[in-house]
C-alpha cells in the first residue's frame, strides 16, 4: 500500500481562529467563500446549535497536537496544521462561529469532553464500543491498523501472531494497545514466546524508538503512518495487510445532543458540497473518505 502524494504544509490555523480568516488562509487547501458558508448557515446546520454555543459564538476543539497528517505543528512551532484544523475551520464557518483549536493529549481528550474542556474532539478517534460508553462520535473518516518495522528488518513479521519474541511500540489511549496486549496473551498461551509491549505517549516518541532499534515493530493507524513513513525518509514501512478497518470520528458530551446534531449536519454539509474531499485530496488522504456523516458507526 503507497500514498500516491503527499502534502507537507497545509494552511495555517492559529489557536483562536476568526471564521473569516480560517476561509481566506493561503495554503494548499482550497479557498471556500465565507459569504456563502454564512449564508447557508443561517438557514441550515447552525440552527441547531445549542443557545450557549451560539451566544458564545465559538467551538472549542480538542486536537492531538502530533498525528500527521491530521495534526502537526505550524512553521512556526507556534500554530496547529492539518487535515483535523483544517475541517474544525471549515465546520465553524458552516456554523457561523469562530474555531478555537486546543492541543491536548490523545488520552484527555475524551476526559477533556466530560469536563467541558472541549466542546468537540477531533482527533481521527477509532469509534469503537468501549468508548461510546462515555462520549457520542460523528464518523468521518475510515482507516485501518498497521504493522510497521524498519525497511532493513530482517525478522518477516506480516501479521500480529509474528510478533511473538519481539517488542513491538504503541501510543497511549489508542486501541491499537489493546490489539498489542491481547496478541501478548496469545503468545504466551501459545508459548511462543513473550511480547513485550511499549506503551508511548505520542507518535513522535514511538517511531523514534522503532528507527533508533529501541522497538522492532510499531501498530499504528495505516495512513498517518504511511504518512510518517515518507515524512522521515523511508526509514520505515508497513507490513502485510491492513488490518480491522474501523470508521474513525469526532467525540461529543453523551449529554450536548444539539451540538451532535448540529456539527454532524455541517459535516454532511461538507462533503455534499465536496468540501471535505477537497481538504483529504490536499493531505494525501482521499482513500479514506466516507460518504456519509454517520452517528457511533462502528464497523
Amino acid at each position: 500500500m503507497r500514498l500516491e502524494s503527499m502534502k507537507t504544509k497545509g494552511r495555517r490555523a492559529t489557536l483562536m481562529v476568526v471564521v473569516a480568516l480560517a476561509a481566506s488562509a493561503c495554503g494548499g487547501v482550497p479557498e471556500s467563500d465565507p459569504v456563502a458558508d454564512r449564508t447557508a448557515a443561517a438557514r441550515g446546520p447552525s440552527a441547531l446549535l445549542p443557545d450557549d454555543v451560539r451566544e458564545d459564538g465559538v467551538i472549542h476543539w480538542g486536537v492531538e497536537p502530533y498525528f500527521p497528517p491530521f495534526t502537526m505543528s505550524g512553521d512556526d512551532d507556534q500554530t496547529v496544521v492539518g487535515i483535523n484544523v483544517d475541517l474544525a475551520d471549515e465546520l465553524s464557518a458552516v456554523l457561523g462561529v469562530e474555531s478555537d483549536v486546543i492541543p491536548g493529549s490523545f488520552d484527555g481528550l475524551i476526559p477533556g469532553i466530560q469536563s467541558e474542556r472541549y466542546d468537540i474532539g477531533i482527533a481521527t478517534m477509532a469509534d469503537t464500543a468501549e468508548r461510546r460508553e462515555q462520549v457520542d462520535f460523528i464518523d468521518y473518516f475510515e482507516n485501518g491498523s498497521g504493522i510497521f518495522v524498519r525497511i532493513d528488518s530482517p525478522l518477516g513479521i506480516e501479521h500480529l501472531a509474528d510478533l511473538c519474541g519481539h517488542v513491538v511500540g504503541v501510543v497511549k489511549g489508542t486501541y491499537q494497545v489493546g490489539d498489542a496486549e491481547d496478541q501478548a496473551d496469545r503468545c504466551a498461551d501459545d508459548g511462543l514466546g513473550q511480547l513485550e509491549v511499549q506503551v508511548f505517549n505520542e507518535q513522535a516518541a514511538m517511531i523514534l524508538a522503532l528507527t533508533s532499534g529501541r522497538t522492532e515493530a510499531m501498530l499504528m493507524e495505516d495512513v498517518a503512518g504511511l504518512y510518517a513513513a515518507t515524512a522521515a525518509g523511508s526509514e520505515f514501512e508497513i507490513t502485510g495487510e491492513v488490518q480491522d478497518p474501523k470508521r474513525s470520528g469526532m467525540i461529543v458530551s453523551k449529554d450536548r445532543p444539539e451540538l451532535r446534531a448540529a456539527v454532524q449536519a455541517a459535516m454532511q454539509q461538507l462533503m455534499d458540497r465536496g468540501r471535505y474531499l477537497e481538504i483529504l485530496e490536499s493531505w494525501g488522504q482521499e482513500g479514506g473518505a466516507i460518504g456519509v456523516a454517520t452517528l457511533n458507526d462502528a464497523r
